[in-house]
C-alpha cells in the first residue's frame, strides 16, 4: 500500500490536475546518486528529477516530512534542504526535497543561462 505524508494541510492541498500550474520552475529528469544527511543519519538514494527549488529522490529508508538535511549530489556543492513530502512504497520511499538556499553556489538544479 502506498501512503503519502506531507507538510501541506489537507485544506491547502492542490488537486493533481492543477499541480503543473503550481511549479515555480521547470523540472528535468536526472538519475544520479544522492546522499541526504541529517545530524546523526545519512541516507543514500537516486534522484528522479531536479529543479532550481528542489528534487525528487528514491530512498530505501524513510524520512519524515519537515526533516532538515544536507543534500550531497555528485559533482555539486552540498545544499541545505527540507523534506516536504514522503510517499511510502513497499520497498522504500520517494521524497520531495526543497532547497533552503537560493542555489547561487552552483549546486544541483537545471543549468541557468546568462543570455
Amino acid at each position: 500500500m502506498i501512503r503519502r505524508r506531507t507538510l501541506t494541510p489537507p485544506s491547502l492541498q492542490i488537486p493533481p490536475q492543477l499541480l503543473a500550474n503550481r511549479r515555480r520552475s521547470p523540472r528535468r529528469e536526472l538519475s544520479e546518486r544522492v546522499r541526504l544527511e541529517t545530524g546523526d543519519r545519512a541516507v543514500s538514494g537516486w534522484t528522479l528529477n531536479v529543479s532550481v527549488g528542489g528534487l525528487r529522490v528514491v530512498i530505501e529508508n524513510s524520512l519524515d516530512p519537515g526533516t532538515e538535511l544536507t543534500v550531497w549530489l555528485d559533482g555539486s556543492a552540498p545544499r541545505p534542504g527540507r523534506i516536504t513530502w514522503v510517499q511510502d512504497e513497499p520497498d522504500g520511499s520517494i521524497v520531495g526535497v526543497c532547497f533552503l538556499d537560493d542555489g547561487n553556489d552552483g549546486g544541483p538544479g537545471p543549468s541557468r543561462s546568462s543570455s
